[in-house]
């Protein structure tokens, strides 16, 4: 038997895949990672991860229609946190998943290297009957404080 260590916060948020409501998911996932301790530095890929992984489930998975849901999960683990975000869209095979030749200069394109550069962890679940899962994980760097 393999001990796991319970999530200490679990926030699930569900979300229209409307554009104008990823405002409100970089902020939660701001205050998120502020109060989990990581830096600046380390909230910003956070929050650009998850940012460009809704914009691709817009895109691809749901093909620019704006009524579908997506689920955003954050796990504060203590020493990390998890992120996954479930989408009800077309399926892409994990091994279609991938970004464009960096020297192929022109817009667009580079989601998935952004999001596997931002994250420490990155993985695509599309078991699910339908759409997909992506899970990320990001390490802190640094013990927390308790006060």
């Amino acid at each position: 038997m393999i001990a796991q260590r319970m999530p200490r916060d679990v926030i699930t948020t569900v979300t229209s895949s409307n554009p104008r409501f990823l405002r409100a998911l970089r902020s939660l996932v701001d205050e998120v990672t502020y109060e989990m301790g990581f830096s600046a530095k380390a909230r910003g890929e956070v929050i650009q991860a998850i940012d460009e992984a809704c914009t691709n489930i817009i895109k691809h998975s749901y093909e620019g229609n704006f009524n579908k849901k997506i689920i955003l999960t954050l796990k504060d683990l203590g020493d990390r946190l998890e992120v996954i975000i479930k989408d009800f869209g077309k399926k892409a095979h994990p091994g279609r998943i991938r970004h464009r030749e960096l020297h192929d200069v022109k817009p667009g394109g580079l989601g998935v290297y952004i999001i596997k550069r931002s994250m420490d962890v990155v993985w695509y679940d599309i078991s699910p009957r339908l759409g997909t899962e992506l899970k990320m994980v990001k390490y802190l760097k640094k013990p927390r404080k308790y006060y």
